[in-house]
């Protein structure tokens, strides 16, 4: 064990000033390749600093690449020459608050990754999962797909699901099997924020429907697939972003109604359905299997990074998806396919998405007891809430202001898909920061208190 004593600059943070003596005396040749640094305990007890603080500044070492640290034999100057960890992931000591995503809060331990990584390191037909993935998805795959899918209350054939890199590519692909480009596909007009890139994507145009608390108006509808404007509609039915609202069964039925009355295709896009335990209406592809394309993922209910699309096809019309997935060529990522297998499989799936659910309550009850006396939509299970803002206030001008303040939210028009400015008094704020030291109550509380203020503190107002 190298004898080591630093020197610190105690103007700044003391774990950064021990982790910059590390770099410091590395560069000066004072700690060299392989030395042993100090045990965090009686580095701590030398300097007078708590143990966390030792902790935090060897973490900080270790991910700049300076140190290595193996369990049991503790923390080692690194070679130059070794491979260096992960670095420009997010990091907790990031004072940027992202309230901007529709993602799930970090609850994935390193356990749990290690676990899935080792079942895969066991596997002895690991290295089929560095070859391309057929189009539809490699058959292990689509048959995990078909087990998480009955946790919609779907019963699904194999062949006719189709796994993706992600359910954004999955939506990308059965529009452009679908629509010819020009042509118009149906949407309420308060609609999911990246849905005009999406569909400008897939060269078709939006054909943008009313909206009621209840979702899409059965009667804009009728009208629209009456008039022949459009063939194909598209849906989030559950837990619809930004509004947070879930279709009731009568409105559902109504919708199948008319779809099946003028030959209309529905896309179901149903990435938030499992994040509400209660128990919830069918699914369009329940109801409507002939006419259905549904569209789902793990992203928004594991792990952001777990960029696996699921996209379940009318039966019998898997050649629908499955000439253009070839062409397109979409693939899911093996090793990520099968770390979600792995988690499927063992049941650990279905733990990470009931500590999701538990921890988007926590954050979610913070948030309305903040906003208990505002305008808002939140749904219980909404990873989201659609706040109306006071008239003082536009989306665009909040949104701004609390960027300055290092909080990051969506203005409301962004989610207009007819770009006519309809939500402009509203922001939609998400519960899934990734930051897992996240303080929910105090950001929630610095958003209600600018908004109190009744102006920003950048507006100058000018004649």
């Amino acid at each position: 064990m190298t004898i080591w004593t630093p020197t610190l600059d105690r103007s700044k943070p003391l774990y950064l000033a021990i982790a910059d003596a590390v770099a410091g005396d590395v560069a000066s040749g004072l700690l060299a390749r392989g030395d042993r640094l100090p045990p965090q305990r009686a580095l701590a007890w030398t300097l007078g600093v708590t143990l966390g603080t030792v902790t935090r500044a060897y973490a900080e070492a270790e991910s700049r690449g300076l140190l290595t640290g193996e369990v049991g034999r503790g923390s080692y100057i690194r070679s130059s020459t070794e491979v260096a960890p992960l670095s420009g992931l997010p990091s907790d000591e990031n004072d940027l608050v992202d309230l901007s995503h529709a993602i799930p809060p970090p609850v994935v331990t390193s356990q749990e990754f290690d676990q899935a990584l080792a079942a895969i390191m066991r596997d002895p037909k690991k290295l089929g999962l560095l070859d391309y993935a057929p189009p539809e998805g490699f058959a292990q795959h689509r048959a995990m797909a078909a087990q998480w899918l009955k946790r919609s209350g779907i019963e699904a054939e194999e062949r006719d699901v189709f796994v993706t890199a992600g359910a954004q590519l999955g939506l990308v692909t059965a529009l452009q099997a679908l629509v010819e480009p020009g042509e118009k596909v149906m949407a309420e007009t308060i609609n999911y924020a990246v849905l005009r890139s999406t569909f400008k994507a897939a060269h078709v145009q939006p054909l943008c429907l009313a909206q009621d608390e209840d979702g899409l108006l059965p009667d804009a509808f009728e009208k629209a697939a009456a008039a022949g404007q459009s063939r194909v509609l598209y849906l989030v039915p559950t837990l619809q972003n930004p509004t947070t609202h879930t279709m009731s069964r009568q409105r559902r039925d109504e919708i199948v109604s008319i779809a099946r009355k003028y030959d209309v295709t529905i896309i179901e896009d149903d990435i938030f359905r499992l994040l509400d335990e209660r128990v919830q209406p069918p699914t369009f592809y329940s109801l409507a299997p002939e006419r259905t394309l549904h569209i789902t993922g793990l992203s928004k209910t594991l792990a952001p990074g777990l960029r696996l699309g699921f996209v379940l096809t009318p039966k019998g019309q898997e050649r629908l998806l499955r000439n253009h997935l070839r062409s397109m060529s979409p693939r899911s990522v093996g090793v990520m396919g099968e770390m979600a297998r792995h988690w499927v499989a063992s049941g650990k799936a279905d733990e990470i998405l009931l500590r999701i659910r538990a921890e988007l309550a926590r954050r979610r009850a913070a948030f309305m007891e903040v906003f208990k006396d505002h305008r808002v939509h939140c749904a219980p299970a909404a990873p989201f809430a659609w706040l109306e803002l006071p008239p003082e206030w536009t989306g665009n001008r909040l949104a701004a202001a609390l960027r300055a303040k290092r909080i990051l939210v969506t203005p409301g028009t962004e989610f207009d898909l007819s770009a006519t400015q309809k939500g402009a008094q509203h922001v939609r704020i998400c519960f899934g920061s990734p930051q897992t030291q996240w303080r929910p109550l105090a950001s929630f509380e610095a958003i209600r208190s600018l908004m109190q203020s009744g102006e920003d503190e950048s507006f100058t107002p000018v004649a």
